[in-house]
């Protein structure tokens, strides 16, 4: 299997981008929905949003390397002609990378002023404490101070995470499952190792 992508085939970097993508994703959300509907204890609740915290960090790492990547390593040919399902598949990509993007930034804003206060910490995937306390100067940049970013973040990150991620990865996998059960054509094949 090469590296990078051919006419035919994502290669083996956009694959694992991919799936280790799609994987983070699925933990994210048990975490934070075992947290939300299962976790009784102190400690469940916080080994779930700690996992949580982490997990979003790593999609925020690696969206940005796969974006890099993706403008990089130019991705297989189309092989539909309709234009609907090219623009559609357009769309949903874009608004893939575009959550991929936001929700990592969003999860932080709406902790931040926690974090920074020295309220808390994380502790990334329970191995290495990462501590943000101390002061940001968000206000000279955007205007604005972190405090007031909170909320409109965590109503953001929250809408987003609820209602239109899962929205959107239901298509993707619903779009993948239609190319490869109804049109039987090769697109869900180029992604699989």
């Amino acid at each position: 299997m090469k590296l990078t992508n051919t006419n035919q085939s994502y290669g083996l970097i956009a694959k694992s981008f991919h799936w280790i993508t799609a994987m983070l994703f699925a933990v994210s959300y048990v975490a934070i929905y075992f947290r939300e509907w299962l976790a009784q204890s102190e400690f469940e609740n916080w080994f779930a949003i700690q996992l949580h915290m982490s997990v979003g960090i790593s999609i925020g790492v690696i969206v940005i390397l796969r974006i890099l990547w993706r403008t990089l390593d130019p991705v297989p040919t189309n092989e539909t002609k309709s234009q609907l399902i090219v623009v559609s598949k357009r769309l949903v990509h874009f608004s893939l990378y575009a959550i991929m993007f936001t929700m990592p930034i969003t999860g932080y804003l709406s902790i931040a002023n926690y974090l920074h206060s020295g309220g808390g910490k994380i502790d990334f995937f329970f191995v290495y404490d990462l501590d943000f306390s101390g002061d940001i100067e968000i206000q000279k940049v955007a205007g604005t101070t972190i405090e007031s970013l909170e909320k409109v973040a965590e109503l953001v990150h929250v809408f987003l995470g609820k209602w239109i991620a899962g929205l959107l990865i239901i298509l993707h996998v619903f779009a993948g499952s239609y190319h490869h059960f109804i049109r039987k054509d090769d697109t869900l094949r180029k992604m699989f190792f």
